[in-house]
């Protein structure tokens, strides 16, 4: 069985399809190819993974005007033609999108190469990408269960976000022992702070404000993204300058986790993050309480904050628009939670409800159903009708 994965851009889109590309490797033998772009996260993380790469030239629509939107624009044509050409010679028999700008060509590919595709929908309502995809998307399947309506009900089907395996293995663990695993103090409650594989300099800049307040009541551990570290750890050290020392170690900051990441949130007591809905589903299978801080819309508008706004509807996270982020009420609502049982209880028990554990073995059986179907005879004219 030959099948097609992609979905890319950043580590969200990334993850999911890696979970579903590995588990199709060891449990079916499966022959893997992974379609990315040759400017995304994924030019790392898929051979780390021990899994075949190709790379198109894919457009990415910018949330903001720029020259890089025209030259995003300019390079979709030439990205669809490559992968036609990579599609066709892969032969699969099967393709799995998990969003981002490089799964519009490769799904087009897919089609009009007779391979039946599966679409994966991360947020709660879809972007860009998935709305043009869709009427080419032989099933659909979804996160969560708010986004059935913006699909047709005949082929679309609620399964969860794919988990990487480490995130399940992790759940074994206390999150005193997750503390120490990573060094930290065991006993000590810890907000854990993540802005996604790229950070985000809004939470970092308010952390770090907010730090002589946090320490006093927990611990701090801060992945502020590769390119922000430097300007974050000079922010935190100006924040702390006051501090003694004793304090002072009870934050900790760093670039970038990948392999510790499942272990970081494991560890947590409550989680300040962006929205993302990767990022959400591991929360959920977690149980962990969560402040998000989801992206606001921009050009191309942001699903960030429906799904936020579906969390704090179930009363499993607790929301803070970006443009009210302030350190006063970050530390207020941090300590709300972590200070507070029952508060605590109440996100659990809601976060179990959104939990989907079992949501990569049931897309990667799906992903195998659909490689025994046949081809359709021209899915050209699929393309033709959009």
């Amino acid at each position: 069985m030959r099948v097609l994965i992609s979905g890319g851009g950043t580590g969200g889109h990334v993850y999911p399809a890696l979970a579903v590309a590995t588990q199709l490797r060891d449990l079916y033998q499966a022959e893997i190819l992974y379609l990315g772009s040759d400017d995304g996260l994924e030019t790392s993380l898929v051979p780390a993974a021990g899994l075949r790469l190709a790379v198109i030239k894919a457009g990415k629509l910018q949330r903001f005007v720029s020259w890089r939107t025209v030259t995003g624009v300019a390079r979709v044509p030439v990205g669809v033609t490559q992968a036609i050409a990579i599609v066709r010679a892969f032969r699969a028999d099967v393709a799995f999108t998990s969003g981002g700008y490089v799964a519009v060509p490769a799904g087009l590919a897919a089609r009009l190469n007779s391979v039946p595709l599966l679409m994966h929908q991360q947020d709660v309502p879809p972007n860009l990408s998935n709305r043009l995809l869709a009427p080419l998307a032989t099933r659909i399947s979804v996160a969560f269960a708010d986004s059935m309506a913006y699909f047709p009900k005949g082929k679309t089907l609620h399964l969860g976000n794919p988990l990487r395996q480490t995130i399940l293995d992790v759940r074994h663990m206390s999150s005193e022992q997750a503390r120490i695993k990573l060094g930290l103090d065991e006993q000590l409650p810890l907000l854990l702070v993540t802005g996604g594989s790229q950070g985000a300099r809004a939470l970092n800049q308010c952390v770090c404000r907010a730090l002589p307040q946090l320490l006093v009541h927990c611990q701090v551990f801060q992945i502020s993204g590769s390119k922000l570290a430097e300007e974050t750890r000079a922010l935190a050290e100006q924040s702390m300058a006051g501090l003694d020392e004793a304090t002072r170690q009870r934050y900790h900051l760093v670039p970038y986790l990948d392999e510790e990441m499942p272990l970081a949130l494991q560890a947590a007591s409550v989680v300040l993050c962006r929205a993302g809905a990767a990022t959400l589903s591991e929360l959920a299978v977690l149980g962990k309480p969560s402040i998000l801080v989801p992206l606001p819309p921009a050009l191309g508008s942001s699903p960030q904050e429906a799904n936020a706004a579906m969390f704090e509807r179930r009363q499993a996270a607790t929301v803070i628009a970006n443009d009210t982020l302030k350190p006063e009420l970050l530390i207020e609502r941090v300590n709300a939670i972590i200070t507070t049982f029952a508060v605590q209880q109440e996100m659990q028990n809601a976060l179990s409800t959104l939990a989907k554990a079992d949501a990569t073995q049931h897309i990667v059986e799906t992903v195998v159903q659909m490689a025994k179907m046949p081809a359709r005879k021209t899915p050209e004219q699929e393309v033709k009708r959009i």
